[in-house]
């Protein structure tokens, strides 16, 4: 059996500690007692001590036109502050790496204890990028082996080069969380860069949202080529009204099992 360094509620604690604003700890003591317990269940269950693991925590988030209503009735918002505690938990700064991403992607500032709160507001929404469709592989590649692009110029003359570093890297995992209400018209493509994910230290969690059948994400778990299966995809249909613990273990769950080598 694991052996667990701390208990749901000495983990609540550490995470707490990491918080110095009255009003930040009276916004997110919940979701840290939630979270913390999630830890704590899924370490005993999965045998890995998920409360001592240190993980970069990167969060995907689908800006494509179907999402409107969700950033604009407060359902991202809620479930970035569900987030926040993610990274108190697994990274050692406290942040998030946040891409939005619909036929192409963007990488916005990191969430963090000093902006979370208006979090889509002040950041997705003055970031300047467009809803538009729905592609994974882009996102993923400027994740997993960066990406270089030029901006600026005319009719390919001027500009200069941008050059995104991959987050990926051997030393310590990277956990990935994708959140989606669509189907990708970039399946193949989408394929390949899992593929080589897969001989990385990286774990994707899709998270598909909404009524869409999400066949392609389904079918991952049967997806062959692959060194180690690094992927795991749960179906929440109301994101607003998902519990914590609801959230945090459809969150958790397969990447715990993919940490102690059971998937």
């Amino acid at each position: 059996m694991v052996q667990i360094k701390k208990n749901d509620e000495e983990l609540a604690q550490q995470m707490m500690n990491k918080i110095s604003l009255s009003k930040d700890k009276a916004n997110l003591e919940k979701h840290v007692i939630s979270l913390s317990k999630c830890v704590v269940n899924l370490s005993k269950k999965n045998g890995v001590d998920l409360g001592s693991t240190r993980a970069k925590v990167v969060v995907v988030l689908d800006y494509s036109g179907s999402m409107s209503l969700l950033y604009d009735n407060g359902t991202i918002q809620n479930t970035i502050n569900k987030l926040v505690p993610l990274g108190l938990t697994f990274d050692d700064n406290g942040s998030i790496d946040v891409f939005l991403f619909q036929s192409d992607y963007k990488k916005i500032s990191d969430l963090n204890l000093s902006n979370y709160e208006n979090y889509i507001q002040n950041v997705v929404k003055t970031s300047g990028y467009s809803m538009g469709g729905t592609n994974y592989a882009p996102v993923l590649k400027a994740i997993i082996q960066g990406n270089s692009y030029k901006v600026g110029g005319f009719l390919g003359f001027g500009g200069h080069s941008v050059t995104d570093e991959p987050i990926v890297e051997n030393d310590i995992p990277t956990f990935i969380l994708f959140i989606t209400d669509g189907e990708n018209s970039d399946q193949s493509d989408s394929d390949n860069i899992i593929r080589k994910s897969s001989e990385m230290n990286v774990f994707i969690q899709f998270i598909g949202i909404g009524h869409e059948k999400f066949k392609y994400l389904i079918q991952l778990d049967d997806m062959t080529g692959r060194k180690r299966d690094n992927t795991g995809f749960s179906k929440m249909e109301d994101l607003n009204n998902a519990s914590d613990d609801e959230l945090y273990n459809n969150i958790l769950e397969q990447f715990s099992k993919w940490l102690n080598g059971l998937q």
